[in-house]
């Protein structure tokens, strides 16, 4: 099995930041009080009064009042599909897993559109605008997949950020993507 990040290493650019732009451009109020939220959030971040997650889960909290956000989110997914990086189309192979900090329900569509069956993401309850569980990020990103493939062996793991440094160490050969470029990662 091949691992692979989603953002700015299959796909180009940050899906969720284009997801808030992509929504500004239809809810602006909505996206305008939510960023202000998570503003708000993030000063208590910065002195140890909250979690990274709970800025996250305000930034998105406009999403809980989008009216049929499954047809919302097909037409945010049929503008950018065109974001997927020609070197993944090459080589996509049929038990590749995407495992992103991103939320699920930005990036599974897209691997909905391309294929792709397995997915670990970062979980939010669109109703409640609440995210559930930990943020797929860092070491949980390994965490969540062993608990869904426990010894499964790892051929290749592809991902833009050394943060991602766990999912290089599961893998026989890793590689950062840094645009359209490949370059072998030494452990």
């Amino acid at each position: 099995m091949n691992i692979y990040d989603f953002d700015n290493t299959i796909f180009k650019g940050d899906s969720s930041i284009k997801f808030i732009k992509y929504s500004f451009i239809r809810h602006p109020l909505l996206v305008m009080f939510s960023l202000l939220k998570a503003l708000i959030e993030y000063i208590k971040y910065i002195f140890n009064k909250s979690d990274f997650g709970n800025v996250k889960s305000k930034l998105f909290s406009f999403v809980k009042y989008i009216n049929n956000l499954d047809d919302y989110i097909a037409n945010f997914v049929n503008k950018y599909k065109n974001n997927i990086k020609k070197f993944y189309l090459d080589n996509q192979k049929e038990n590749d897993t995407i495992i992103s900090a991103s939320f699920e329900f930005i990036v599974k569509p897209f691997c909905d559109y391309l294929g792709i069956k397995n997915v670990i993401a970062t979980n939010y309850d669109t109703k409640s605008g609440c995210i559930i569980g930990k943020n797929c990020k860092g070491k949980e990103k390994i965490v969540r997949f062993r608990e869904i493939f426990k010894d499964v062996r790892v051929f290749e793991a592809y991902s833009d950020s050394l943060t991602d440094i766990p999912m290089f160490e599961i893998a026989e050969s890793s590689y950062l993507v840094k645009n359209d470029k490949i370059i072998e990662y030494n452990k």
